[in-house]
C-alpha cells in the first residue's frame, strides 16, 4: 500500500452484550443485593455495631465497586485508524499496530477451552488474558463470543467481538492486504 494513500478510519460498535455477559452481570448484581440486605439486617444486631458512618461504608462498597467495575469494563467502540486497531475502554484505549498482522478470522468459538489469567470473565464485558491450547496466550475484549473475531500476529493473539463482524473482518484484510 502507497504510504500517499489515504485510508479514512473505521469505527465499529461493540455487540451487543451475550448470553454469558448478561448472567454474569445478574448473577453479579443479584449477589451484591443479597449479601448487601445480610449486612444491613444483621449489622444492627450485633452487640457492639460499628459507628453509623461505618456500617454505611461497609453497606456502600460492595455496591459502588460492583458498579465502578461494570463502568470500567465497558467496551465503548473499536476503531481502525490510520495502521492501528484502537480498543476504546472508558478510561483507556489499548492499541494494537496492524502491522505484521497473519489473519483475521471470525470465530465463535474463540473462547472455548480458555482459561482466564487475568481480568473480567464478564461483569459487564469479557476482558483479561487468557490461555487456551488452540489460541495460546490471547488478549480478549469481548462483549458477546458469538460474534468474536481473531486476530493474529506472529507473537500474539487478540480476541474482539464488534457488532457487524463480517464487516470488521472484511475492512481489516483490505487494510493490511491479507488474503481471504
Amino acid at each position: 500500500m502507497p504510504a500517499a494513500q489515504y485510508i479514512p478510519d473505521a469505527d465499529f460498535a461493540p455487540a451487543p452484550a451475550g448470553t454469558r455477559v448478561r448472567l454474569t452481570t445478574l448473577l453479579t448484581v443479584v449477589v451484591i443485593i443479597m449479601a448487601t440486605a445480610v449486612l444491613i439486617v444483621m449489622l444492627p444486631r450485633d452487640r457492639h455495631p460499628p459507628p453509623l458512618l461505618v456500617r454505611i461504608a461497609i453497606v456502600g462498597v460492595a455496591p459502588v465497586s460492583m458498579t465502578l467495575s461494570w463502568i470500567a469494563a465497558r467496551i465503548r467502540r473499536y476503531r481502525l485508524v490510520g495502521e492501528e486497531l484502537w480498543i476504546e475502554l472508558p478510561f483507556r484505549t489499548a492499541r494494537f499496530p496492524l502491522a505484521g498482522l497473519v489473519s483475521a478470522l471470525p470465530d465463535r468459538d474463540a473462547l472455548r477451552g480458555a482459561w482466564k489469567m487475568n481480568g473480567n470473565n464478564g461483569l459487564g464485558a469479557i476482558i483479561g488474558r487468557f490461555r487456551s491450547k488452540r489460541l495460546g496466550a490471547s488478549r480478549v475484549f469481548l462483549t458477546d463470543p458469538e460474534h468474536a473475531v481473531v486476530l493474529r500476529w506472529p507473537d500474539r493473539c487478540v480476541v474482539i467481538s464488534p457488532h457487524q463482524h463480517i464487516c470488521f473482518v472484511e475492512t481489516v484484510r483490505k487494510r493490511t492486504g491479507l488474503a481471504r
